[in-house]
């Protein structure tokens, strides 16, 4: 099977961001995506809330997802 590479895009301290890369082999990045990022949520105000992403503890804003190494 051919491999995948997943980027996933991490926010730091004082909005900064870095990037995280992952070699999958699975057969889609929406998949491994749905598998393995989870959802989190904080209540903001007495009647709203805020939800975010979450890989190994880390907020994820966003990936990226290619058959080709990112440089």
């Amino acid at each position: 099977m051919k491999s995948l590479i997943i980027s996933l895009i991490i926010l730091l301290p004082g909005g900064k961001t870095d990037l995280k890369n992952i070699e999958i082999f699975d057969s889609s990045c929406y998949t491994w995506y749905q598998e393995n990022v989870r959802m989190g949520e904080i209540k903001t105000t007495f009647f709203s809330r805020r939800s975010y992403h979450i890989y190994d503890g880390k907020r994820v804003i966003g990936f990226i997802c290619s058959d080709k190494e990112p440089n």
